[in-house]
C-alpha cells in the first residue's frame, strides 16, 4: 500500500464525510408556519426530539422529505391526500427543521423512518419520500421491516451518487471518493455495488410503485424512473417537466398522480 498517497485521501474523505453529516438549513417561511399551525402536532423518537404532523382522517401515509428539506415541503401532497380521506403524516428529520439539531446522514432518514413508523403503530397503507428521504426511506423496509400497501417515491436517486457528484465537481479525488462510497454504503448496511444494483428498491412483488421524476432536475436524473421500471416490475412512471428538484413536490401533475394512484 502506497501511505504517501492514501494518507491525503484518507484525509480528504474524513472531510467530506463531515460535510455529509451537516445540512443546509431551509428557513421556515411565514405561510410555511401559518400552513403548520392548521394541522396537529406531535414530538417521537429518542427524547421526543423529533417534530411531526399530521393532517386528516382514515388509512395513514408517510410523508418522509429530503436532504437539506423539512417536512413543510411535503405539505401540498399531505393535503391532497386528507382530501380524499386519508390521514397524512410528514415530519422534520434530525438535524432539520424544528427536530433537534445533530449531525445527519441517510441513516438518519432510515431511523427516522423507523421510528414514525413506531411511534404511529398499526398499518400504513401508503409512503412517500423525496429525494435522499426517498431514497432511504425505500431502505428501511430490509433494514427495520417498515412497510406500506404502496410506495411513492420523487425525484430520489436510485442510488447515493449525488453527494459524489458534488464531491467530484469541487475537486475531489477518485481515491478519496472510494473511502466515502464505504462510508455511504455503510449507512445504508450493505456494500456499494449493491447499492448501486438498487438495493434500496429491491421490489415487493404485488406492490404497486410509483415513481415522480422532473426532466429539468438538476439534481437527481429522471432516468432512474427508467430504471425502477426494468428493477420494480409494474412501476407506474410519470415526468414532469419544468419544476427541477424541488418544486416538483407541488406540481399539479405530481397532486394528480399521486390522488390517482391512492384510488386506485
Amino acid at each position: 500500500m502506497d501511505f504517501a498517497s492514501t494518507e491525503p485521501a484518507l484525509e480528504l474523505a474524513g472531510a467530506l464525510a463531515i460535510g455529509l453529516g451537516t445540512s443546509i438549513p431551509m428557513p421556515e417561511r411565514p405561510q410555511d408556519t401559518e400552513r403548520l399551525a392548521r394541522f396537529e402536532n406531535f414530538r417521537f423518537g429518542h427524547d421526543a426530539s423529533r417534530i411531526g404532523w399530521a393532517v386528516g382522517e382514515g388509512p395513514t401515509v408517510l410523508l418522509v422529505h429530503g436532504y437539506s428539506g423539512r417536512g413543510v415541503q411535503m405539505a401540498a401532497i399531505a393535503e391532497t391526500l386528507a382530501a380524499q380521506g386519508f390521514r397524512a403524516v410528514f415530519f422534520d428529520a434530525g438535524g432539520h427543521g424544528n427536530s433537534r439539531n445533530e449531525k445527519i446522514g441517510f441513516f438518519t432518514f432510515i431511523e427516522d423512518t423507523r421510528a414514525i413508523a413506531a411511534h404511529l403503530g398499526g398499518e400504513i397503507h401508503a409512503m412517500i419520500g423525496h429525494s435522499a428521504g426517498g431514497l432511504a426511506m425505500m431502505r428501511a423496509r430490509d433494514i427495520h421491516g417498515v412497510r406500506a400497501s404502496r410506495y411513492v417515491v420523487i425525484a430520489a436517486p436510485f442510488f447515493p451518487y449525488v453527494p459524489l457528484e458534488t464531491m467530484q465537481g469541487r475537486g475531489a479525488t477518485e481515491e478519496a471518493l472510494g473511502y466515502v462510497k464505504a462510508i455511504l454504503a455503510d449507512q445504508f448496511r450493505t456494500s456499494w455495488s449493491a447499492l448501486v444494483a438498487g438495493a434500496a428498491y429491491k421490489p415487493e412483488p404485488g406492490t404497486p410503485l410509483l415513481a415522480i421524476y422532473d426532466r429539468d432536475d438538476d439534481r437527481v436524473r429522471h432516468a432512474d424512473a427508467d430504471r425502477l421500471q426494468v428493477l420494480w416490475p409494474g412501476t407506474i412512471t410519470v415526468k414532469t417537466e419544468g419544476f427541477g428538484h424541488n418544486r416538483v413536490l407541488q406540481a399539479p401533475e405530481t397532486l394528480a398522480a399521486i390522488g390517482d394512484f391512492m384510488r386506485q
